[in-house]
């Protein structure tokens, strides 16, 4: 077969085109039968093998005709290659790092907040682990982009399975039983650092550092770490930290076009409270001049809400997607000191913020080696607008709690 370079150049826009409308993967790799059988249709004759995805390599392009120039009506789509974090276009090809930071805010001696380096996440997402309290894991594109980090905490399985279809390095001081067994089960101590040998499970320690910053703080709340010490953690361990991710971590507006989701005709969420514990909130506002919502969190200490701000920038904490996600959350049975489990396989109800508005759908989890998904009510998966997400994995017994507006 042979066929012109403007016929090239036609059917890749149209291909372009067909793709940016329909509902393929977000890796971009699947294109459906839809689009072979309009390929054929298209090409005409004896189009069974270019219909067929080796075809492509068998077209013979003409040179264009002397003094003849392309059209740029017709410039060719790259490929989808985003950032699994933020769906921007890609950063690195290194592996996506998990950093277990402490939120505890008891008392003055019972204290890590402000925190130091979350306001340099692309995720961050909160749970509650015992007691009441709630942790975050900071999530981040590759190591190289990790400030000095901290106050570091334990690992939890609740988190660890939201990481590791991603395959990406859990890093931690310590973990519970059930995160172990989880990591032994799924043979994931290739790419855990700070656990525990619970189980005959092989350990990596990880690097950190200790500042009391000044203050009169328990022991278990100083320990920090950075993107040098844990890339010299995963050198000692033997882990590589170049992973190129094939897929992203949500569905998000495709960075190649400039698409958003404007959140037309949705529901008001400029502002929403969540309750994680009778002691652990956290609220947000949107923010109309940069489209992004500011975080707050209520400190038991001072009986009020306070702005979640960085330390190490003294900025407050700020999301363009908030995913709130409701599941059964209780205590691991027997003598387990109140270390929760989420049931991920129960599936539940999402509220999705963004730009301002709200959406309220569904979300599954199939098993710790499936992917979070989010849909809305009709089922088609949720787009997140491209940029830093907060993901709130909160208990079913508090979404009377709960509010927006």
């Amino acid at each position: 077969m042979k066929i012109t370079r403007r016929a090239v150049l036609r059917l890749t826009g149209a291909a372009a085109a067909s793709l940016a409308l329909s509902s393929c993967s977000a890796s971009g790799t699947i294109l459906g039968s839809n689009f072979s059988a309009w390929l054929q249709k298209t090409l005409g004759g004896s189009a069974s093998s270019a219909a067929s995805s080796d075809a492509a390599s068998d077209l013979v392009v003409s040179p264009l005709p002397e003094g003849e120039q392309l059209d740029p009506g017709f410039a060719v789509t790259p490929a989808y290659d985003a950032d699994p974090l933020t769906g921007e276009a890609r950063r690195s090809g290194g592996r996506i790092v998990g950093v277990m930071v402490n939120n505890i805010s008891n008392t003055s001696r019972q204290n890590a907040r402000p925190q130091r380096g979350i306001g340099s996440a692309d995720v961050l997402i909160e749970c509650k682990v015992e007691g009441g309290i709630t942790r975050f894991c900071a999530v981040f594109h590759d190591a190289d982009a990790i400030p000095e980090i901290g106050p570091l905490r334990s690992g939890r399985d609740q988190f660890l399975q939201l990481l590791m279809p991603y395959q990406a390095l859990y890093y931690h001081d310590g973990e519970s039983a059930a995160c172990t067994k989880f990591i032994s089960v799924y043979d994931y101590s290739g790419l855990n650092l700070g656990g525990k040998s619970y189980f005959n499970t092989p350990v990596h320690p990880h690097v950190a550092h200790r500042d009391s910053r000044g203050r009169d703080v328990a022991y278990e709340h100083t320990e920090f770490t950075s993107g040098t010490e844990i890339k010299q953690a995963a050198a000692n361990a033997g882990i590589g930290l170049d992973y190129a991710c094939d897929t992203t971590f949500f569905r998000f507006a495709d960075y190649r076009t400039g698409a958003e989701n404007a959140m037309k005709g949705t529901a008001s969420g400029k502002s929403v409270s969540i309750v994680h514990s009778d002691h652990y909130k956290t609220s947000f506002s949107y923010n109309w001049f940069d489209h992004t919502y500011k975080m707050q969190m209520y400190s038991r200490i001072s009986g009020q809400f306070e702005k979640a701000v960085d330390e190490l920038t003294g900025k407050q904490l700020s999301f363009d997607n908030l995913a709130v996600c409701f599941a059964p959350i209780a205590a691991y049975p027997g003598d387990s000191g109140d270390v929760q489990q989420v049931s991920y396989i129960s599936g539940g109800e999402v509220y999705f913020f963004s730009r301002g508005g709200m959406v309220r759908g569904t979300w599954q989890k199939a098993s710790p080696e499936h992917p979070l998904r989010l849909f809305d009510e009709s089922g088609a998966e949720l787009i997140f607008n491209r940029g830093k997400t907060y993901l709130a994995i909160v208990d079913d017994d508090e979404w009377s709690n709960f509010s927006y507006q």
